[in-house]
């Protein structure tokens, strides 16, 4: 049974409390105006097939819509004027338009082709469920990550809802299907163009290329769908909601700083939120500029007298991605060289705080870096400023370390 993937929810969740873009994405729109010039154009640009005479076409669509529950009237149509392999769907007031372009029909067999028509009327099915949100919050979010001056976490969103949408659609196919075999070869086939392709040894690739790089995932690769859609699908058939932790492993990957969707950016500020209690706790780093300067990390930054350095926070700065261990080595920077007065007491404490959340490597070679210092010359800094921040007494509340 075909279930809403759980960063579709998210996505619609999050779209479903800004009430007003909520609103306005849902608002009627002229659908019957719609449909006739959307109907008129396929016509224009397509060769439509006929229900009675190319009746192999639409019996692969009668079983689709059985098999996804789908209530539909549903054409299919080829395109003009495109060597393009692909298909694509258009959904206007409860009419399905297939559209195949080049050669892809008579490069798929009979179970690939069941197999495209399936995937492309699941994406009817996800657009549908709950009462069509699914398809509100990915007009929302294509439109958002569209806009010139959009926040590249929208985009990023958009990407990874897209890709997610993929990943549902091949589900949709493999459960009319019934086999994973022509969901993966009928894919490969579109990509590459070739008439022949084995669909294990297509598997195989794909594990070769995550067991060789445990944190690659989709964007580092340059046509993501096709090497994590294939693994996606053979995973989802061997371990059905099992494999669910790894296929989002695989498709989000180690969270990159150069790569946050809204829900990481909100994540990596909650941890930086976090990061900045720790480091700023003891009493005698609170002067005017460094409260100054944690207000402009958080206009609402509040000290946490309570807060301790927890195992939970130390594993995932461990597991962090490089770019994110950069990332708070360049903070602690920040604040070690904020205040003169303080002298060499905040950088001693962040050597110390790096060190104890295992970020170690990477401060030091943000400070050597930055300081323009030889190996031997950090050395020596290091160990003037940690001299200077041992000697600081500190009373027990202002310790980030139980007991």
């Amino acid at each position: 049974m075909l279930t809403l993937l759980s960063y579709h929810q998210k996505v619609l969740d999050h779209f479903k409390h800004q009430t007003k873009t909520w609103d306005f994405f849902t608002a009627s729109q002229n659908k019957d105006e719609q449909l006739n010039q959307y109907k008129t154009e396929l016509l224009k640009n397509t060769y439509k097939f006929d229900p009675e005479k190319d009746t192999s076409i639409y019996e692969k669509v009668a079983k689709s819509k059985q098999v996804l529950g789908l209530d539909i009237n549903v054409y299919v149509y080829q395109a003009q004027y495109s060597d393009e392999l692909n298909a694509s769907v258009g959904f206007v007031n409860n009419e399905a338009h297939i559209v195949f372009s080049g050669q892809i029909i008579q490069l798929l067999d009979d179970d690939e082709l069941l197999t495209v028509i399936a995937h492309e009327l699941s994406h009817i099915k996800l657009y549908t469920m709950q009462g069509g949100d699914p398809e509100v919050a990915a007009r929302i979010i294509t439109a958002i990550s569209n806009n010139y001056d959009s926040e590249s976490s929208y985009m990023e969103t958009a990407r990874l809802f897209r890709l997610y949408t993929e990943i549902f659609c091949d589900r949709g196919a493999y459960e009319v299907q019934g086999s994973t075999g022509p969901v993966i070869t009928s894919l490969v086939k579109t990509a590459t163009g070739l008439k022949q392709v084995n669909a294990e040894s297509y598997i195989k690739q794909a594990e070769e290329i995550f067991s060789a790089d445990q944190q690659l995932k989709a964007a580092s690769i340059s046509h993501p769908e096709n090497f994590i859609r294939a693994r996606a699908i053979h995973l989802w058939h061997e371990k059905k909601e099992a494999a669910e932790e790894e296929i989002i492993r695989m498709i989000e990957g180690v969270t990159d700083i150069d790569a946050l969707d809204i829900f990481k950016q909100k994540e990596l500020a909650a941890c930086t939120r976090q990061f900045l209690q720790l480091y700023l706790k003891p009493n005698w780093f609170r002067s005017t500029l460094v409260v100054s300067q944690a207000k402009q990390y958080f206009v609402d930054f509040s000290w946490d007298d309570k807060i301790i350095l927890e195992e939970t926070f130390i594993t995932r700065m461990e597991k962090a991605h490089e770019s994110v261990k950069n990332y708070f080595s360049y903070v602690l920077l920040d604040f070690a060289l904020l205040d003169s007065t303080l002298e060499e007491i905040p950088f001693g404490w962040a050597f110390q705080f790096a060190e104890d959340i295992d970020i170690k490597e990477t401060f030091d070679a943000v400070v050597k870096k930055e300081l323009n210092l030889s190996d031997k010359k950090l050395q020596q800094h290091k160990q003037k400023t940690l001299s200077a921040f041992y000697n600081v007494k500190e009373g027990d509340g202002e310790q980030i370390y139980e007991g």
